[in-house]
């Protein structure tokens, strides 16, 4: 994890579309004026140029091509900007009435509208259990609550997260849904709506299920039943956009030595979760029907009943935390409220934020790989600017240094991968509470400790960031669950010593010791000892077979740990699938068990046989013990050949 100007944010998990933004929970003061003039959003020349000056800057510190802005109010367009350049080489400036930008996870806000249409006609029910609807594959009973669409819409089906294969190239064929669930259905890891852990995979579902009670592809739906009644000509679920739209697309881009360059189009197989491509000017289409019941004009997307359900809380942590919406992500702070969606690709970075009581709504977008805080960092100066938070605080209470003991400890996100081999991501991102005199602190990803005030006996306010964190106690009186304020799709569980980065990072140290000394050290006296040692030894060394067996033991680990290494360089090219030189890697540690099985047999041998140094027995037996306990760690961290 890792704050990002002082905002909590996982770093790896924000690259793949988890929504966050700055803030804490709590109702809006229901008694604050409506009237732009009271925030100065009146002024567009001012507004114009605040907007221009925060996103050139952060556009330039974060090194991004072009950004794309619209904001609106009761209807009205205040803002309508391009930044920056869709098509760097070409010099093609962004126009925010034609340059189509990715949205990633907002994209779920099509798929949301288009499970309540249809739960409006009666085709669907938000608490049916979802094997009902389908027939191709089935959701495991795991648990005795079934998976219904309610806790589908608020991310807390609880199911694992995916990460392979959640994109695929661009000149790959899209695989259906149906494919995509009977090969790999997450796997049920904890109770639905009992925590949330936001899922593509779950949002996969739901387009599926339109699909199905639909009979049309979810592209065609989205277009006859949401895009085209809206009027919103330059937007389109299809992968990659049709030839009409072509020449309006911007490129994603990264910076490398020194300048933009160009990436492929990044393809999302389960298009309602993170594969719609749009302009600004369509999105400020979007947010008015969205600010207006769904409703644009005489078009009605549904009733306002079905979509009030839309915004109505499924499930709240804790105290002071955001609940759980169906559908909208709650990203309010105390003083305004704000429900939207964030959305990210590897290469676009977008946020719709809607201000309901303000009737207003602000869309944005970047286009290059660096701008994955961009966002966040915008709008959080948008709010401060315009919609200023009061300077009170809450206050804070005593709490003994024995007492707030049981907080400590190292706390890892509910929402990671628990049975493939992508599981180790999950523990590259974790938080760490320390007691820091007689309070507590939160430890940020570049070893900042943010100072955590009691307001109550399981909730903790950090004034630098604005937010909250509240935690469950066992009945130890011993933290084993943490909340964020602002991240209402996320828990994190207390990480056990098991998961100790520190212990593996020692095993694996040793391992690697070891193996190098038996592949370099043992050849290299051997050949000393036959070249100039010619007089029998005594005490003799160890027997030749021993030590062959030892040998590609710890010659599998090495090619293993080699093959790892090279095939992760690509670093996040790992989500398009597993790559070849990794699948061959996983075979080696299975090649090694037969030799790991030898050396325990050749262990008991050489403590029974007399005259060898005890030395090498002790070696011998610490290498045998420390490559089964290697074989146990790669077995844990699903890296063995089985586990793929």
């Amino acid at each position: 994890m890792r704050y990002i100007n002082g905002k909590l944010l996982p770093a790896f998990l924000f690259m793949i579309m988890v929504t966050c933004l700055p803030g804490v929970s709590g109702h809006a003061n229901q008694q604050q004026t409506t009237d732009l003039q009271a925030h100065n959003l009146e002024n567009i020349g001012e507004l114009e140029a605040f907007m221009e000056g925060i996103i050139l800057a952060y556009m330039d510190k974060q090194k991004i091509a072009g950004a794309t802005l619209g904001i609106m109010h009761r209807g009205e367009t205040l803002l309508l900007k391009g930044y920056g350049y869709a098509d760097v080489e070409r010099k093609i400036k962004v126009d925010p009435e034609t340059s189509i930008f990715r949205i990633g996870s907002i994209s779920k806000l099509f798929t949301w509208i288009a499970v309540m249409q249809q739960v409006e006609q009666g085709r669907l029910d938000l608490d049916t259990d979802i094997n009902a609807y389908v027939s191709a594959f089935s959701i495991p009973d795991t648990f005795e609550e079934p998976i219904t669409l309610r806790s589908i819409l608020s991310h807390t089906p609880g199911f694992e997260d995916i990460l392979l294969e959640l994109f695929i190239r661009e000149d790959a064929p899209i695989p259906p849904l149906e494919q995509i669930f009977q090969n790999n259905i997450p796997k049920r890891i904890f109770p639905p709506l009992q925590e949330a852990a936001y899922s593509n995979h779950g949002t996969g579902l739901a387009q599926y299920l339109v699909e199905l009670v639909s009979g049309k592809a979810f592209e065609e739906y989205v277009e006859e039943n949401i895009l085209e009644p809206l009027g919103m000509r330059s937007t389109t679920f299809r992968q990659p956009i049709p030839d009409k739209l072509k020449t309006h697309m911007s490129n994603g881009y990264a910076f490398r030595n020194g300048r933009f360059e160009a990436q492929g189009f990044e393809v999302v197989p389960m298009a309602g979760a993170g594969g719609a491509s749009t302009t600004a000017k369509d999105m400020l289409i979007f947010m008015d029907a969205l600010l207006n019941n769904a409703r644009k004009d005489t078009i009605s997307l549904m009733d306002s009943a079905t979509y009030a359900i839309m915004k109505q809380p499924v499930l709240q942590h804790a105290p002071f935390m955001n609940p759980a919406l169906h559908g909208f992500m709650d990203i309010s702070m105390p003083h305004v409220q704000i429900i939207g969606h964030g959305g990210n690709t590897f290469l676009f970075h977008s946020l719709l934020a809607l201000f309901p009581e303000y009737e207003t709504g602000v869309f944005m977008s970047f286009n290059s790989e660096s701008g994955g805080s961009t966002y966040v960092d915008v709008i959080t100066q948008f709010v401060k600017r315009f919609f200023p938070a009061p300077e009170t605080q809450p206050e804070p209470m005593h709490l003994t240094e024995e007492y707030l003991a049981g907080f400590t400890g190292k706390y890892i996100p509910n929402r990671r991968p628990h049975t493939d081999l992508l599981k180790l991501i999950g523990f590259m991102n974790t938080l760490e509470i320390s007691l820091d005199n007689t309070s507590l602190a939160i430890k940020d990803f570049e070893g900042e400790l943010k100072k955590m005030a009691p307001v109550d006996s399981t909730s903790f306010y950090i004034a630098s960031d604005n937010i909250f964190i509240a935690f469950d106690l066992s009945d130890k009186g011993k933290a084993e669950k943490m909340y964020i304020s602002n991240l209402p799709i996320l828990a994190f569980d207390r990480m056990k010593t098991i998961y100790e980065p520190g212990l593996h990072l020692l095993l694996l140290a040793l391992t690697i010791v070891v193996s190098l000394f038996i592949l370099l050290a043992w050849p290299w006296m051997y050949f000393i000892r036959r070249r100039y040692d010619k007089t029998p030894r005594t005490p003799h060394p160890l027997p030749p077979f021993t030590k062959v067996t030892a040998f590609f033991a710890a010659l599998f680990f090495m090619i293993f740990l080699v093959l790892i290494i090279v095939s992760s360089s690509s670093g996040t090219d790992i989500v398009f699938g597993i790559p070849k030189a990794m699948r061959i890697a996983l075979f080696f540690p299975l090649a090694a068990i037969p030799f790991i099985l030898l050396m325990i047999w050749n262990s008991l041998v050489v403590w029974k046989t007399p005259n060898i140094r005890a030395a090498s027995r002790l070696f011998y037996s610490f290498a045998t013990l420390l490559f089964i306990i290697s074989i146990w760690q790669l077995h844990f961290w699903n890296l063995l050949g089985w586990k793929i």
